[in-house]
């Protein structure tokens, strides 16, 4: 009869086998417990079920050793959350999600394994094709209303931009823009957009035209205060990307100055080229001084 301490011990050393192939000496030394006790909890382990494989010196657990019994509704929730993370989740959420479901599956059977990854793949297309269909329409109502637009993409970059045209093929879908900051047109698969929407929208109705757009970076950006006539636009960790409708274009431009390479004006692109042209001018003047 096995006490608590060797259900306890078996369970971590079921745990580090489940990671990864494990050598044996490590696990004795990790845990410390005697060589005679390591294969008394392999035998307890192989007991519950588990098959275990061993390529000298190393010991892992088998894949589909029919550990888990899954039943559809089973592949079919794992594959639902798999998409949920994979469209909604950050990559390192995502990546851990789907080590331990695929941890489940693998302890599974090779039929449902392959099962759940074809209805991943199911669940991905009819997700892409609904999100597909919202982009498309949004992108084709920015254009007829002519609206300056951010993209977001899944590189986690951000641009302002005005929409042109949508380009199709047989294999994807493409977004044409003007890049009003470098006068060049730009193009941007649907699949790499994460998010698109118009930047004029706002509590008080700005004409985007009138505004100022600005990046703020680094930690000064988090303790940025709005003024007046001020708008969040974005905030992440340490960026912030403002909107200014100020008429007096002076001296907001005095008061980014105190930011120097820290701000970056995005648009319109007059004002950010006369910016980046202060900023210059007063590095030189630095380096003459010194």
């Amino acid at each position: 009869m096995t006490t608590k301490q060797t259900d306890k011990n078996s369970i971590k050393i079921l745990y580090e086998l489940l990671k990864k192939y494990s050598n044996k000496e490590e696990l004795i030394e990790k845990y410390n417990i005697k060589s005679g006790a390591f294969f008394k909890h392999l035998t307890e382990i192989k007991q519950s079920g588990f098959e275990i494989i061993k390529d000298s010196p190393n010991y892992k657990v088998r894949a589909f050793s029919n550990i888990f019994d899954l039943t559809n509704i089973d592949t079919s929730i794992i594959a639902h959350l798999l998409v949920l993370s994979h469209f909604n989740s950050s990559k390192k959420r995502t990546k851990k999600l789907k080590a331990v479901l695929e941890k489940i599956l693998l302890l599974s059977s090779k039929e449902k394994y392959n099962e759940t990854l074809k209805k991943l793949e199911l669940f991905k297309n009819a997700k892409n094709q609904t999100d597909y269909g919202n982009k498309v329409s949004a992108f084709e109502e920015f254009i007829n209303k002519n609206k300056i637009t951010k993209i977001i993409t899944l590189q986690n970059k951000t641009y302002i931009l005005k929409p042109i045209d949508i380009k199709r093929n047989e294999n994807n879908i493409y977004f044409h823009f003007y890049d009003e900051e470098k006068d060049e047109n730009k193009t941007i698969s649907i699949e790499d957009i994460v998010k698109i929407i118009p930047i004029d929208e706002s509590e008080n109705n700005f004409e985007y035209k009138k505004e100022i757009i600005f990046e703020l970076y680094g930690r000064l950006a988090k303790n940025y205060r709005l003024k007046e006539n001020e708008r969040l636009i974005e905030s992440q960790a340490n960026k912030i990307i403002i909107a200014n409708s100020s008429s007096d274009k002076t001296v907001l431009f005095k008061r980014l100055l105190r930011y120097d390479i820290l701000c970056k004006i995005l648009f319109p692109k007059n004002d950010a080229k006369e910016f980046q042209n202060l900023i210059n001018n007063s590095l030189k003047k630095l380096k003459t001084e010194f």
